[in-house]
Parts: C-alpha cells; sequence; structure tokens
C-alpha cells in the first residue's frame, strides 16, 4: 500500500494562497496560527494521512526535547502525537520513528527518510531566533508500508518553511519594535503613536469622549536601591500584567512610557468614570503581594513586598466640550495631553502619594 499521489498543479496553487494568507496574517496572531494552512496542505492537498507540529522546547545533552503543538489526525494513526506532549528524542536517532525529525533538526532543512510503518514520512525545519522562541518543525506521515514522497513533495515542504521562517521573523521584529520586552506593554513610541491616532478620531468626532492616565511606582527607586534591580524588574512585569488585564478589550491600551512610568489610553470615557477605572486598578496594585527575591533573583519562601502607585488622568476633550479648544492642531498636540495626565500624577505624589487626581483646566 502506498500513499496516493499528490497534484503538482493544486500544491502550487495552494502555495501561492498561503503566501498571500502569510502577508496578510494580524502581526498579533500567535505564532502557532501561522501553521494551520501549511498543516491543512500537508494533510489534505498532499494526501499525507496524518500532519504534524512540533515546537523545539530544548536541547538536553543528546537529546532533543519537542513538544506536538498540533496534529491533524482525523483517521487517529498515530495515538503517539497528542497536542502538548513532551518528546525526548535521542539525537543519534536511534528510535526511527522520529528519525526525520531529528535528521531535520539536525541539518536545519528537510527530511524525508523512508521508515516503513512507522514515524513522519516528511519533515521541515522552520528557523526562529532563539531569543524568539526557538525553532519549529512540521510535517506529514503516510501509515503504510512506502510512503513514495515525491521530489516536487519535498520541495513543497522546503518552500513552507521558507515562508514560514520568513513571516515569524517579521512578526518577530515588528512586534519587538513595538512592545516593551520586560512588561510585555506597548513602548513608549508605539503607545504616543496609539494617542496620536486616537486625537485625530476625536477631531473628526469631537461628542466622542476619552481619557488617558499618567501612572508611577511609588518610590521605586528605593525599591532598586534596597532590594535590587532584579526585585525591580519583577514589579515592572507584574505591574503590567495587571494593566494589561485591566484593559477594556477593543477600548483600551496600556504603554511603558519610561523607566516606572506608564501611560494608559481609555477610549469612550469621560474624566469622571476614567478615574473610577483607574481607582481599582490603584487598589488592586496595592493588595497586590509581589513576590521577593533576593539580589541573584531566587524567590525567598513566604517574603513579599507591598507597593503603591500614583494616577494622574486627563479628559482628552475637555477643551472641546467647554469651548476652550484652540483649534485641530491645538488639540492634536500630544504632549499637551500628556503634559495634563503628568500635572495630575504630581498633584497626587504632593498630596501624599498612593492617590489619582483628575486634571481640571484652570482660566
Amino acid at each position: 500500500m502506498i500513499k496516493d499521489e499528490s497534484d503538482a498543479k493544486t500544491i502550487l496553487d495552494r502555495l501561492g494562497k498561503l503566501s498571500v494568507f502569510l502577508k496578510n496574517l494580524d502581526a498579533d496572531a500567535g505564532n502557532d496560527e501561522c501553521f494551520n494552512y501549511p498543516l491543512e496542505i500537508i494533510q489534505k492537498t498532499m494526501m499525507f494521512d496524518v500532519s504534524v507540529l512540533y515546537k523545539v522546547s530544548n536541547i538536553i545533552e543528546d537529546r532533543l526535547i519537542l513538544e506536538v503543538v498540533k496534529v491533524l489526525d482525523p483517521k487517529k494513526s498515530r495515538l503517539d502525537l497528542k497536542e502538548g506532549r513532551k518528546l525526548r528524542l535521542f539525537l543519534d536517532a536511534r528510535d526511527k520513528r522520529y528519525v526525520n525529525e531529528v535528521n531535520a533538526f539536525l541539518n536545519k532543512n528537510v527530511s524525508c527518510i523512508n521508515v516503513p510503518g512507522m514515524g513522519c514520512d516528511v519533515m521541515g525545519y522552520v528557523f526562529f531566533p532563539k531569543d524568539c522562541g526557538g525553532a519549529y518543525l512540521f510535517g506529514g506521515d503516510f501509515f503504510g508500508k512506502e510512503a513514495s514522497v515525491k521530489d516536487f513533495e519535498v520541495s513543497t515542504v522546503e518552500i513552507m518553511c521558507n515562508f514560514l521562517s520568513t513571516i515569524l521573523l517579521k512578526t518577530q521584529l515588528k512586534q519587538k519594535a513595538e512592545y516593551d520586552g520586560l512588561t510585555g506593554l506597548y513602548n513608549a513610541e508605539k503607545i504616543k503613536e496609539e494617542l496620536g491616532i486616537l486625537l485625530k478620531r476625536l477631531e473628526r468626532k469631537p461628542e466622542i469622549s476619552a481619557s488617558i492616565a499618567m501612572g508611577d511606582i511609588d518610590f521605586f527607586k528605593k525599591i532598586n536601591d534596597t532590594y535590587g534591580h532584579i526585585q525591580g524588574d519583577i514589579i515592572l512585569r507584574e505591574v503590567g500584567n495587571i494593566l494589561s488585564m485591566s484593559m477594556r478589550e477593543y477600548f483600551d491600551m496600556a504603554g511603558r512610557y519610561g523607566g516606572e512610568e506608564f501611560l494608559l489610553i481609555l477610549d469612550e470615557i469621560d474624566g469622571d468614570r476614567a478615574v473610577q477605572v483607574v481607582e481599582r486598578i490603584r487598589e488592586k496594585i496595592e493588595t497586590t503581594r509581589f513576590a521577593q527575591v533576593d539580589r541573584s533573583g531566587k524567590i525567598i519562601e513566604n517574603q513579599f513586598l507591598n507597593i503603591t502607585m500614583s494616577f494622574g488622568v486627563a479628559h482628552l476633550n475637555n477643551g472641546m466640550n467647554n469651548g476652550l479648544n484652540k483649534g485641530a492642531g491645538d488639540f492634536s498636540t500630544l504632549t499637551n495631553h500628556i503634559s495634563k495626565a503628568d500635572n495630575a500624577l504630581y498633584a497626587s505624589k504632593q498630596s501624599g502619594r498612593n492617590k489619582t487626581t483628575l486634571f481640571k483646566e484652570t482660566n
């Protein structure tokens, strides 16, 4: 029994559609989403019984650790491939079920060694920088004695690997350019860009309400000086997580503005309601117990730190609603609105910290 022959013309057509799909893929989509289409091509168009995606988790001495990320196996042919399972494979490929996985990883290319009735028949390597999460492997298996993998099928897998390597790297570089590596929030340039987009929308539709908030961790320098910068980084990371989880999807966004300062954009909300939202965030941070670590980064059991944050809120279209706005150009000045939130933050600091203050225009 041999594998059904695939049609080269049909595969070429699917490769063209894959190229368009990957180019149009949202940069915020997860890495695994990029592989859905290629896995379908292998299983449905190239006529393999099974297609599988692995993520390279680690290499420990003479073993390669792979995580099974996704499997298309409608006939339940490969019971050893369960999503979430970790495979520990010897790098000398002594287990013939996974000879192509090991070979593809070691050679950083496509492997199609035929082992009748055992393991995947073709496996490709998708390069991804180690600091971005490591490599991926994906391929297909015909559950029979002879796979008869054609040269154009091998070339197809190789082309898909190159497509995926390029798009994953491009997506990761874009994310690195927009996101703060420590907190996972937007970086300063990106959050200011988003604020600029919002201000332009408010110019066109002045009836819409929106607010921003500037937040600052109280006595953060003292935390670094007392407990070390690793402790400070842990607090920044956790604060970033709290802020991210507190944002309304499709409405709000948060960014690390610099150091221990954060800028929040709260869309479709006036100043008073924005203060209520920010107050809930401030209270959440105040009641959070942050894990304490020593200067080497080791967690100290049953030791925690409590911190507080101060916030300043500015209603973005106060001037427009009150007839005080001097023109669209003046209204769209980023620094003007950020300085209002910053002034309100300063007032919170001056009045004792751990507070939220709403900026109010003075005549």
